[in-house]
C-alpha cells in the first residue's frame, strides 16, 4: 500500500515537472537547472511529502494509541506502530538528505554537472535558504528515527512530535506564501496547515496500514468518531480556503495549473469527509469498512500528491501587482501611526489569533466540565487566562501589530508585551492545573490524558527547559542577542521572520513568569525569596538594554528600514523611543510582578499559618512540644534549671 501511494504521487509529480517546462524557471527570473534536475528534484519531494506525514502520523499514533498488553510487551497494534515509524523515518531521513544539495541546484538554476566545478557546491548550498531549510527538516527526521529507535518513552515520542511538525514549516514558509499582496495571511495559513495536515492525514494513513494489519483493531473506526479529528479536518479546510484565495490573488480556479491542483486538494479532503463518515459506523471485515480503507487511501494519496506537485508550479500570487512595502510585509502602511490610526487601523493576525482562540475554547471547556461535574474553579484565574489573550488579539491586531514591523518603536511596544505583560497575565490562569483537575475521575481517555501530563511534566527535559538559570538566560540575553547583533535585520525581512519572534518571546515569557508568579506546579520551584530575588536579577539588564538602545548611533535593522522608505518614518527617533520603552517598559512589569509576588507570600505564610494551628489544635503536630524541649535542654545546659526542674517542667 505504501508503495502505490508513494508511486503515484511521485508520478504525479514528476508530470508536473516535466509538462511545466523551462518557462516556470523563467517567469519568476530564474535560469532553468536541466531536465535531470528537475526529475530528482520531483522525487525527493515527492518522497519527502510521503515519508514526511506517512512518518509525522505513525508517531502521532505511538503517541496517541500508546498501550502494552497483560504481560510485558507492547500490543500488537503499538508494535507495528512503533515498526512502521522506523521505517518511515528512515526513509524520510534518507530523502531529505540528497535535497539539501539537490534543492540548492534547483533554485539555483545549476544543472548536475555544475557540481564538478570547484566552489560551485559552496553556492548551491548558501545561494538560497533552501539547503539550510532542508538542514533542519533532516535534524528533525534523525531526532524522530532515533527516538524510534532508542526510546520508549512517551514524553520523548511527544516532543520528537513536535519537533517534527515544527521542523515541516521551514521549507514551507520561505516558498510560495512568502511572496504576493496579502502574503501575511497566506504565510500564516500555511504555518498552521502544514502541521496539521501531516498529522490528520498521516494518522488516517497509519490506521488503514493498522487494520490492513490487525483487522480487528478498529484504529479508523475510532478516528472517525474522534471529534479532534473533525476539528483538524476542519482546521484543514478553512486554512485551505485561505490559502487558496491567496494563492489565486483574483483569478479563477481554471485559469491556472495551480487553481486545478487546489481544486484536486478540495476533493481529496471531500473524499475523506465522505468515507470518514461511511466508516464512522462500519463493522470491521464489512462492506463499507474497505470501501472506507479505499477512500481514505484515495484521499490521502491525493492530497500528498497535489500538495508535491504545487511546489514545483509558480503560483498566481507570484505575479500579482505589489509595491516595495508590501513585499516585505504583505501590505501597505501609507498613513503614519497617530494615535487614531493605531486605533483605527486593524489587520488580524491569523496564527496568533488562531492560537488565542484555541486556547480560550479549549480552557473555557475545562472550566465547564468542572462545574457540570460540581468542582469550583477561581473565578480569577479565567480572568487572567481570559484576559492574557484578548490582550493578545487586540494587541497584533490593532494598528499596534499592524506596524510593528514598519516602526521599531511600536514593534519594541509589541514585543515588550508579548514578553512581560501578556506572560504574566497567563500563568496566572493555571492551564495545568485546569488540564489535571478536569481529567481527574474521568472515563479512561481522561485518567490516560492525565498520566501523560504527569509524564511530560516530570520529564528530564522539560526539568532542563525550565531550569531557573536556563529561563534566566534566555529570558535576559534574547534582547541582546537579538537586536544587537545582525539577527534582528536578517529576520525583520520576512513574515515568519516576525512571527518567530513574537512567539519566541510569548513563550519564553510565559516560561520565566511561571517560574515567579505562575499557579500551575513546576518540576522546579523556587522558594519565595528566590523569586523575589529572581525578579529583581532581571531589572537592571532591561534598564541597561534600554539605554544600548538609546545611545547606539547606528539604528537597529537600518538597512532594512530605509528599504521601506517610509515617508512618515524618523529612524533614529524610533529607535530612542524604542530605548525607552525598552528601559520604563522593563522596569514598570517587573515591579507589579514583584507586589504580586509579595501578596502571593503574604497568602502563602497565612495559609501555613492557619494549617499549623489546626493541626496543633488537633494534636497532629508536636513542632510545638519538640520547640519547648529544645529550650529546656538549652536552659539546662546554661545552668539556668536544674535537669530535675527540667524533668518536671516536662512533664
Amino acid at each position: 500500500m505504501t508503495t502505490i501511494i508513494t508511486a503515484v504521487v511521485v508520478v504525479v509529480t514528476i508530470t508536473t515537472g516535466l509538462l511545466a517546462g523551462p518557462e516556470v524557471y523563467t517567469s519568476i527570473a530564474r535560469e532553468f537547472p536541466g531536465t535531470p534536475v528537475v526529475i530528482v528534484v520531483a522525487v525527493l519531494r515527492a518522497i519527502h511529502e510521503v515519508f514526511s506525514i506517512l512518518t509525522l502520523g505513525a508517531l502521532a499514533a505511538v503517541v496517541m494509541f500508546n498501550s502494552r498488553t497483560d504481560g510485558l510487551g507492547w500490543s500488537l497494534p503499538s508494535t507495528t506502530a512503533r515498526f512502521l515509524l522506523q521505517v518511515f523515518s528512515a526513509i524520510w531521513a534518507s530523502a531529505v538528505l540528497p535535497l539539501t544539495v539537490i534543492d540548492g541546484l534547483n533554485t539555483n538554476g545549476m544543472p548536475l554537472m555544475s557540481l564538478k566545478s570547484p566552489g560551485q557546491l559552496s553556492f548551491a548550498l548558501t545561494g538560497t535558504f533552501y539547503p539550510a531549510a532542508w538542514l533542519i527538516v533532516l535534524a528533525a527526521a534523525f531526532i524522530v528515527f532515533a527516538v524510534s529507535l532508542f526510546s520508549e518513552s512517551w514524553a520523548a515520542h511527544a516532543v520528537s512530535l513536535w519537533i517534527g511538525m515544527i521542523a515541516l514549516l521551514a521549507p514551507v514558509v520561505i516558498a510560495q506564501v512568502l511572496v504576493g499582496p496579502n502574503h501575511d495571511f497566506g504565510e500564516d495559513a500555511s504555518i498552521i496547515q502544514t502541521p496539521l495536515s501531516a498529522v490528520v492525514v498521516g494518522l488516517l494513513a497509519t490506521s488503514v496500514f493498522l487494520e490492513l494489519a490487525h483487522p480487528r483493531c478498529g484504529a479508523l473506526r475510532r478516528l472517525a468518531r474522534s471529534r479532534l479529528l473533525w476539528i483538524g479536518l476542519a482546521g484543514i479546510a478553512c486554512t485551505d480556503a485561505v490559502i487558496s484565495v491567496f494563492k489565486l490573488a483574483g483569478t479563477s480556479l481554471t485559469d491556472s495549473t495551480t487553481g486545478w491542483q487546489l481544486f484536486t486538494r478540495w476533493v481529496a479532503l471531500a473524499i475523506i469527509t465522505l468515507t470518514l463518515l461511511a466508516g464512522a459506523t462500519a463493522r470491521p471485515g464489512s462492506v463499507r469498512s474497505i470501501s472506507a480503507r479505499f477512500g481514505v487511501v484515495l484521499g490521502v494519496a491525493t492530497w500528498m500528491a497535489m500538495t508535491a506537485a504545487m511546489t514545483l508550479i509558480p503560483s498566481p500570487n507570484y505575479f500579482a501587482p505589489n509595491s516595495t512595502v508590501a513585499v516585505f510585509l504583505g501590505y501597505t502602511v501609507d498613513a503614519a501611526p497617530d494615535p487614531m490610526v493605531l486605533l483605527t487601523h486593524w489587520r488580524i493576525n491569523l496564527l496568533l489569533t488562531c492560537l488565542a482562540a484555541a486556547a480560550m475554547f479549549t480552557y473555557s471547556l475545562g472550566v465547564l466540565k468542572l462545574r457540570r461535574r460540581g468542582d469550583s474553579w477561581p473565578a480569577m484565574r479565567t480572568i487572567c487566562w481570559m484576559l492574557g489573550w484578548i490582550t493578545t488579539i487586540v494587541l497584533m491586531g490593532s494598528g499596534l501589530g499592524k506596524y510593528s514591523p514598519a516602526d521599531f518603536g511600536i514593534h519594541m511596544i509589541v514585543h515588550m508585551s508579548l514578553n512581560m505583560l501578556i506572560p504574566a497575565l497567563l500563568v496566572g490562569g493555571g492551564p495545568i492545573t485546569l488540564l489535571l483537575r478536569s481529567t481527574s475521575g474521568t472515563n479512561r481517555v481522561g485518567h490516560q490524558v492525565r498520566n501523560r501530563v504527569n509524564q511530560l511534566i516530570n520529564w528530564p527535559g522539560l526539568r532542563l527547559l525550565l531550569h531557573p538559570l536556563f529561563v534566566f538566560t534566555v529570558y535576559v540575553g534574547s534582547y541582546y542577542v537579538l537586536y544587537l547583533t545582525p539577527l534582528f535585520g536578517d529576520l525583520i525581512r520576512y513574515h515568519w521572520g516576525h512571527q518567530l519572534m513574537n512567539v519566541h518571546f510569548l513563550i519564553v515569557g510565559y516560561m520565566f513568569f511561571s517560574l515567579v508568579v505562575g499557579v500551575d506546579k513546576l518540576p522546579v520551584e523556587l522558594p519565595h525569596i528566590g523569586k523575589l530575588g529572581y525578579v529583581i536579577a532581571a531589572m537592571p539588564f532591561h534598564a541597561f538594554f534600554g539605554i544600548v538602545l538609546m545611545m547606539t548611533s547606528t539604528p537597529v535593522g537600518l538597512n532594512f528600514y530605509r528599504t521601506l522608505d517610509l515617508p512618515w518614518l524618523d529612524i533614529p527617533a524610533e529607535q530612542y523611543f524604542a530605548g525607552g520603552i525598552a528601559w520604563a517598559g522593563g522596569e514598570l512589569p517587573l515591579l507589579g510582578v514583584v507586589i504580586v509576588l509579595g501578596i502571593q507570600w503574604a497568602r502563602q505564610d497565612k495559609r501555613d499559618a492557619q494549617r499549623f494551628d489546626r493541626h496543633e489544635d488537633a494534636g497532629l503536630s508536636d513542632e510545638f512540644s519538640a520547640y519547648n524541649d529544645m529550650l529546656r535542654r538549652l536552659a539546662v545546659k546554661d545552668g539556668a534549671v536544674t535537669v530535675e526542674e527540667g524533668l518536671k517542667n516536662r512533664d
